[in-house]
């Protein structure tokens, strides 16, 4: 959609954080966003993200671009998120209260 492309683009373009999980860091890579980033996605979609350093990770983060493999990694995704925003005793904090880590 034309309006996830540039909401997409704004952030990027400001620095701001942009978080993707499952199939949707191919989003990013055919948009150009990952190009020398290091990112993972889920298996399958690799060929999308164009120019990345793809890790076998469940979550990655590089800058301010943060993508993870899918349902199974939203927990350890969402702290990820948490860390960048707030910071990461926060993330700690929540893995913790949540019997996650």
């Amino acid at each position: 959609s034309a309006v996830v492309q540039n909401a997409i683009a704004y952030a990027v373009e400001r620095g701001m954080l942009v978080a993707a999980i499952c199939a949707a860091p191919s989003i990013l890579g055919i948009m150009g966003y990952l190009k020398n980033k290091d990112a993972t996605c889920f298996p399958g979609f690799e060929k999308y993200l164009d120019g990345a350093n793809i890790k076998d990770e469940r979550v990655v983060k590089d800058g301010n671009i943060i993508t993870s493999k899918g349902m199974g990694c939203a927990a350890e995704f969402s702290l990820a998120i948490v860390e960048a925003l707030v910071r990461k005793e926060k993330a700690d904090q929540i893995a913790r209260s949540a019997f996650i880590y």
